[in-house]
C-alpha cells in the first residue's frame, strides 16, 4: 500500500468497524501503543473476533499477534488488552495493542559462567553455552570461542549466537514469536563485551543503542517477526509530514511539526590497556631515587672493582633519624659489600665500617668514622677478637647491648650503640629492599612523565606504565628465541607470556678496563632514560 493511500472505505479490525483509533510511537524504553475503538455491524456481517489467527475456537487471543491498517497507517503488535461497553447507545469494543518489547523484557541471555543445559528453554537462551557447552563433553579444543571472561562475552559473539539458535519466545498465553537479529544494531568492536552472567533481551538493545547512539523502536511484522528499528541521533530527526499530509481534505484535525532533542548521541569506548612486548638487553641494579637538583634521579652503580659496584646515595631520612646526624645529607659512597655486610649481620658490617681501609675519601664509611673517631680502632680490634675466638659464635649473629658496650670505649656507650644500630639498620633495609630484587633498564621507546604538584612527595605520571605482568602473543610465535614447548613454562593461566630472562653460557658481564680495580674513575655520566647522574668524585681505595 502507497502512502499516499487514502482510506475510502470502513477499516476493519478484529472483524469489526474502526470508530476512531489513536497510536503512540514509543522510542527506547518507551512502549508504542495501538487503542482502537470499534463497533460491530450485524448487517454486513462484522463482528468482533479477537481470537487466534488460525480461525480455531480458542479462546479470546491476548498475547496473539495483531496488524492494524488504516492507508499509510500500520501497527503490528501484541494484543494486550479488550474490553466490552455495552450501554443506551449499543455496544462498543475497545482494543489495546502494544508492540512486543515486553517479549524481549521476558527474555533472558545468558552471557558467562553457566555451560551446563539446557543451551535453550522457554524465553531462556545460553549464548555462552552455545559456544562452549562442548567443554563439559571434555572437548576442551573449543573452549574459548566465546571469548568471554570475567569481563562479559563481546556483544557480537551474543547476536551470532542467538541469530544461529532462531530462538522462538512466547507470550504468557502461549503465542510463538520469532526474532530478526539482524535489525539489531551491528559491527560493534569485540572489545565491546557485556557483562554477565545474564540479560534480558530488551537491557541488551538498550545498552548497545545507548553506546552506538541510536534510539530504537520495536516492530511486529507479518508472521509473528520481532523487528527493531533504528533512529540514528547524529542525524536530523526523521519526519512524519508525508504520512500526516497524505490525510489533507479527509481528516478533521491534523498537526506536526519537530523539536530538538538533546539526547546524549556521542559515546567514546575504552578497551583493555593495551600491551606489548619488548626485548631489553641492559640491566643495572637500581636503588631507589634521590631528589638532586629539584628532579629525582634513579640511584645506580656509577663504577665497579674487582669486588663489586659503587652507588652514591643521599641519606636525607638516616639524617632524620639521628641523635647526631652526619655533617651533610650527601650523596655519600657506598660499595656493594657494605651493603651486603650489613644483610648478613651487624658484626660483620661494623668490621668493614670502621676500617680505615675502607674509608676512601668521599664514601660513608669515611663519614661514619669521622663522626665517632674514637670507637674506630677498638670496635674494630674487639670485633675481630670476638669473630676469632675459639668458641662456637655465628658469624651473622646480632651485636647484643652487652657486648657492645664493652667494645666501644671512650664514647657514651648507649648513644654510640643507638645510633650504630640506627644507621645499621637502615643500609641494610636499603639491600632488602633493592639488592637483587630490583633492577632498571632502558627500554626501547620515550617514556614522559611529570610530577603531581599537589600530591605526595615525588608521585608522577608516566605516559606508559611498563609493567612485568607480560603480554600475548600468536601460537607459534617465538618470545627471546624460545617457543613451544619450552616457553608454555611462562604463560600464565589466560594465555599471557609472563616476563623472563635469558642468560648467556658464561654467566659473564662485559666491561671495560677503566671499569675494573682498586681505583674507581672520578667521574663518570650514567645515562638512564633521559636522566645524567653526575656522582661525586672518589679518591684511592
Amino acid at each position: 500500500m502507497s502512502n499516499c493511500d487514502i482510506v475510502s472505505s470502513p477499516i476493519k479490525f478484529l472483524g469489526a468497524t474502526v470508530l476512531s483509533f489513536n497510536s503512540s510511537l514509543g522510542l527506547g524504553s518507551a512502549e508504542s501503543t495501538l487503542n482502537v475503538d470499534l463497533v460491530e455491524d450485524c448487517e454486513s456481517g462484522d463482528v468482533f473476533q479477537p481470537a487466534p489467527s488460525n480461525g480455531s475456537n480458542a479462546s479470546i487471543g491476548v498475547g496473539a499477534q495483531a496488524y492494524f491498517n488504516a492507508g499509510a497507517f500500520y501497527f503490528g503488535g501484541v494484543l494486550s488488552s479488550w474490553t466490552v461497553t455495552q450501554g443506551a447507545s449499543g455496544k462498543t469494543f475497545n482494543v489495546k495493542v502494544t508492540d512486543p518489547r515486553q517479549l524481549l523484557e521476558n527474555t533472558v541471555v545468558v552471557t558467562d559462567s553457566y555451560l551446563g543445559q539446557p543451551t535453550q528453554a522457554l524465553n531462556y537462551f545460553n549464548a555462552y553455552a552455545y559456544w562452549e557447552n562442548q567443554v563439559l563433553q571434555g572437548n576442551c579444543a573449543v573452549f574459548g570461542n566465546s571469548l568471554g571472561g570475567e569481563r562479559g562475552m563481546p556483544y557480537q559473539k551474543i547476536i551470532s549466537a542467538l541469530s544461529n539458535m532462531n530462538p522462538t519466545i512466547y507470550s504468557p498465553t502461549g503465542y510463538a514469536y520469532t526474532i530478526d537479529f539482524n535489525s539489531f544494531p551491528q559491527g560493534l568492536p569485540e572489545y565491546y563485551r557485556v557483562a554477565g552472567p545474564s540479560i534480558t533481551l530488551l537491557q541488551l538493545l538498550q545498552d548497545v543503542c545507548d553506546v552506538t547512539g541510536f534510539d530504537f523502536y520495536v516492530n511486529l511484522l507479518s508472521g509473528g517477526i520481532i523487528s527493531v528499528g533504528l533512529v540514528n541521533l547524529k542525524l536530523p530527526p526523521p519526519s512524519f509530514s508525508t504520512i500526516i499530509k497524505a490525510y489533507n481534505s479527509t481528516a478533521t484535525e491534523l498537526s506536526y511539526g519537530q523539536e530538538l532533542r538533546n539526547e546524549v548521541t556521542k559515546t567514546v569506548l575504552f578497551g583493555e590497556q593495551q600491551h606489548y612486548l619488548t626485548r631489553v638487553t641492559q640491566f643495572s641494579y637500581f636503588f631507589g631515587e634521590d631528589l638532586i637538583n629539584g628532579d629525582y634521579i634513579p640511584v645506580v652503580p656509577f663504577a665497579m672493582d674487582d669486588c663489586g659496584f659503587w652507588i652514591s646515595k643521599n641519606i636525607e631520612s638516616l639524617n632524620s633519624s639521628l641523635e647526631a646526624p652526619f655533617p651533610t645529607n650527601g650523596p655519600y659512597i657506598l660499595h656493594e659489600l657494605d651493603i651486603r655486610s650489613a644483610m648478613s649481620s651487624m658484626e660483620l658490617w661494623l668490621l668493614r665500617a670502621l676500617d680505615k681501609n675502607f674509608a676512601a675519601n668521599g664514601t660513608f664509611n669515611q663519614a661514619l668514622q669521622q663522626l665517632w673517631p674514637a670507637a674506630v680502632t677498638s670496635t674494630r680490634d674487639a670485633l675481630k677478637t670476638l669473630l676469632n675466638a675459639n668458641r662456637p659464635q655465628p658469624v651473622d649473629s646480632t651485636l647484643n647491648p652487652i657486648r657492645a658496650r664493652q667494645l666501644i670505649t671512650g664514647q657514651d656507650h648507649e648513644a654510640t650503640l643507638t645510633e650504630l644500630t640506627t644507621i645499621y639498620n637502615w643500609i641494610k633495609n636499603l639491600g632488602n629492599t633493592y639488592y637483587g630484587k630490583q633492577f632498571i633498564t632502558p627500554l626501547n621507546q620515550k617514556i614522559c612523565y611529570y610530577f603531581l604538584p599537589d600530591g605526595p612527595l615525588g608521585e608522577k605520571m608516566f605516559s606508559d606504565i611498563p609493567t612485568n605482568t607480560g603480554g600475548w602473543v600468536d601460537d607459534g610465535t617465538a618470545v627471546l628465541g624460545l617457543s613451544e614447548p619450552g616457553i608454555s613454562l611462562f604463560r600464565e593461566e589466560d594465555g599471557r607470556i609472563s616476563g623472563f630472562a635469558i642468560f648467556n653460557n658464561e654467566g659473564a658481564y662485559n666491561t671495560s678496563e677503566s671499569d675494573v680495580g682498586g681505583e674507581p674513575p672520578t667521574s663518570f655520566d650514567g645515562f638512564v632514560g633521559d636522566i645524567n647522574v653526575q656522582p661525586p668524585t672518589i679518591g684511592q681505595v
